[in-house]
């Protein structure tokens, strides 16, 4: 892969990275700094993807990585001031974003991956390294948690 076709298939995935960057991360410069970080990793180990029509499995599992590493290091940290959470972009579903944000983060991913990003159970299985019988499973309560939470919401 040369350079213009990575950066054209970057430009493509740039939505994408940052909604799954999203569902990891709550703060704006966090999602923006796995974004960028990703990218970069991206670039350096490009030589290690061995198969180019796996590309956006193997770029988001290189942004899961990073949104990870950066919960981690802010576990690590205590905040000096609490700072307002960012406001949900308006053309998403305020309700719906707020019952994701209270699922678990396993069962979270396993939603935005499947149900926003379109990847298979078996794409999504491997972007986790784990079974597509665990991710069955994951979307399965996610489901019924989000069902249970949007329910209370309406009434």
């Amino acid at each position: 892969m040369d350079r213009e076709e990575f950066a054209r298939r970057i430009v493509d995935a740039q939505g994408s990275m940052y909604r799954v960057a999203c569902s990891y991360l709550s703060c704006e410069q966090d999602r923006l700094d796995a974004v960028g970080e990703a990218i970069l990793k991206a670039w350096q180990k490009l030589y290690t993807l061995r198969d180019e029509q796996r590309f956006s499995t193997w770029l988001t599992r290189i942004l899961i990585r990073e949104c990870i590493g950066i919960q981690r290091r802010q576990k690590r940290t205590t905040p000096v001031e609490q700072v307002e959470p960012p406001q949900p972009p308006a053309t998403q579903n305020e309700e719906l974003q707020e019952a994701l944000s209270q699922l678990p983060q396993k069962l979270r991913t396993a939603v935005v991956l499947h149900y926003m990003e379109g990847y298979s159970v078996a794409e999504i299985a491997r972007i986790t390294r784990t079974t597509k019988g665990a991710i069955c499973s994951r979307l399965s309560r996610a489901r019924i948690a989000l069902r249970a939470a949007l329910k209370e919401e309406i009434e």
